[in-house]
Order: structure tokens, then C-alpha cells, then sequence
């Protein structure tokens, strides 16, 4: 079911917590700023009704989170979970939520809400999706601000937080092109919380190790640009990441160092994950990148997206190139 009015998901959502106990918040495989820290402002609100929520991940977060405590507030996956209540944020598709999917079919009730552009929802999940949200955690925030509203200084102070950090995460920093101005004015309200985002800015974006900084000028090295500068490609190798003592995790917002490249029209980021697998970021202000990005069973936004893909290096470049140039 497909719920189109705020209103209406926040009046289920809430029966929902009111009427179930084991209550499950669960986001994307690779979990960004968004998802994760979405699921820890909603896991807050619930824990001020008392209400307990585990936010199941797939592994343990990264130290990035550890401002929100994020390794103490979630619970990596395991088969003997079962929940009555999933609620699924920042994604709405079940191929997306990664080795979690288990605790789809046992769950008594599906909630997902979303900003992303609608694809293949869950069939049995009750789903909302806000595309004009410049986050899933500002759709949280707006949901539930009556009740943040009334919430002890501390508890509001750290959901605000949290949601500040999904707006950092999907504007980068207020770079990107969804930024408008409510972005500014939720931006605005979460001041009266106290918070201080030149802190959040400093411990999610800026809190670099030395070898994430190697890393980062590696990947920069292979950058390889066609059609006239229009394109820009580069990828990142497991050689490279071993070399580095990098995880996975170090390998996001690499595109953030291309952002503003003269001329460049598209930016295809290539990850390896494993042999011949590669997880793409794909970034423009000219292209629907989503479209590319469903076409090889991922998804995301307009001008943001992305998807995992077979094959070796070149053939990718090659196969991404064609897709890019055919809407160019």
C-alpha cells in the first residue's frame, strides 16, 4: 500500500508502535548518514515513549557514528531475530535491505518511508515516500516534531543531532542541488535544540585518519575523463584499500572530491567490492542517473545514485560510458 499523505503514515506508524513490543528499525545494505542516523533519531522518539527499538544492521557501523553512539545503539543481524513491527527507513525495496531480508516475511507489520524515487516497494509493506525530502531523517523530524517538541533537553538535543546529520549527509554539506529552502528552515528549527554544527560537520565529514587522506589522493589518481572533460570516471581496487588499511566504509563520498569539476556533466564512481563486482555512485546535474542506476537494479535520486555490477573494470567503464552518453 502506498501512502502519499504525512498525516495518514504518522496516524499508522503510531497505532503501529502502540499496538507491538518487538519492534525492528531497519535500513539499506551500506548504510549512509542518512538511513543510520534517520534510524537513531526514530529509535530515540520511541525510546521517550518507552517503547524499545533495535536498529539491525548488517555489521557493527563505523566510528563515524560514534558521536551518535551508534556502536552502542545497534545490533548487527542475526537469524534468530524475529520482530512484529520492521520499519524501513530510507529504503523501500527488499533488495536493497541486503542479508536483514529475513526479518521481512516473519514481521506482523511493514512500515517504509522513503525519499527516494518510487521503484519496486514491498508488497506487504504500508509505504511512504517523500521525494520532495531533502532526507529521510527531515521526514522523521516533521512527522514527530510535536512530540521532540515536549522531549527533555538532552533527548531533543541528540535527535537533532542525528537529523542534522542526514541533511549533512544527503546535501553534502549543502553542496548538492536538493537543498532548498525548507532544507534551510528544518536546519533553522534544530538550533533550538542547541546543537552545534560545526561539530556534527567536524566528527561526520571532516574526521579523516591520515590513510583515508592517502586513500582518497589514490582514487583521485585514476580519474579518467571523456567527451571533452564531460565525463569523469575513476575507481577505487581492494589492492588499494588493503595498501591504505581501509574499510569499505572509507570508500564513501569519494565524489564530493570531484564536485564542481570543470565541465563535467557526470561522474561514475567504481568500488570494488569483490573480484569483478564493483559497487557504482553515479552523480549529475544534467542526466537522470537513477535511470542508469534502476537499469542495473539499484536506485536512488535524479541526480544521485546507484547500484553494484559484474564484470571487469574496463567493461564497466564501457558499458556506464554508452548509458551516459545515450542521455547526453
Amino acid at each position: 500500500m502506498i501512502i502519499k499523505n504525512r498525516d495518514e503514515i504518522l496516524t499508522i506508524t503510531k497505532k503501529a508502535i502502540a499496538d507491538y513490543s518487538k519492534i525492528a528499525i531497519l535500513t539499506h545494505k551500506n548504510p549512509d548518514g542518512d538511513g543510520l542516523a534517520a534510524s537513531l533519531a526514530l529509535q530515540e522518539i520511541l525510546k521517550a515513549q518507552n517503547k524499545k527499538a533495535d536498529i539491525v544492521l548488517e555489521e557493527e557501523p563505523s566510528e563515524l557514528y560514534d558521536f551518535l553512539e551508534g556502536f552502542d545503539r545497534t545490533k548487527v543481524f542475526s537469524e534468530s531475530m524475529i520482530y512484529d513491527l520492521v520499519i524501513i527507513l530510507d529504503c523501500h525495496e527488499i533488495e536493497r535491505i541486503g542479508i536483514c531480508e529475513p526479518l521481512i516475511p516473519t514481521a506482523k507489520k511493514l512500515i517504509a518511508i522513503d525519499h527516494h524515487i518510487l521503484s519496486e516497494p514491498i508488497p506487504e509493506a504500508v509505504t511512504y515516500i517523500d521525494t520532495s525530502s531533502v532526507s529521510v531523517g527531515a521526514t522523521i523530524y516533521r512527522m514527530f516534531q510535536n512530540e521532540i517538541n515536549q522531549l527533555d533537553t538532552k533527548t531533543a538535543n541528540y535527535i537533532a543531532q542525528a537529523v542534522y546529520t542526514t541533511i549533512l549527509n544527503d546535501t553534502d554539506n549543502f553542496l548538492n542541488q536538493n537543498v532548498d529552502e525548507n532544507t534551510f528552515y528544518i536546519c533553522a528549527d534544530l538550533m533550538k535544540y542547541n546543537i552545534k554544527p560545526g561539530k556534527i560537520t567536524e566528527y561526520f565529514l571532516l574526521n579523516k585518519p591520515a590513510n583515508e587522506i592517502r586513500f582518497v589522493g589514490e582514487v583521485l589518481s585514476t580519474i579518467e575523463t571523456y567527451d571533452d572533460d564531460q565525463i569523469l570516471f575513476m575507481y577505487s581496487t581492494l589492492e588499494m584499500m588493503k595498501r591504505n588499511n581501509v574499510s569499505h566504509e572509507g570508500t564513501s563520498k569519494l565524489t564530493r572530491w570531484v564536485k564542481g569539476t570543470h565541465n563535467v556533466k557526470a561522474t561514475v564512481l567504481l568500488n570494488q567490492v569483490v573480484r569483478n563486482r564493483y559497487r557504482i555512485s553515479f552523480r549529475s546535474n544534467y542526466i537522470n542517473v537513477n535511470k542508469i542506476a534502476v537499469k542495473y537494479g539499484g536506485g536512488g535520486h535524479e541526480k544521485a545514485s546507484g547500484c553494484e555490477m559484474k564484470g571487469s573494470l574496463e567493461s564497466l567503464v564501457s558499458t556506464l560510458l554508452a548509458d551516459i552518453r545515450e542521455q547526453l
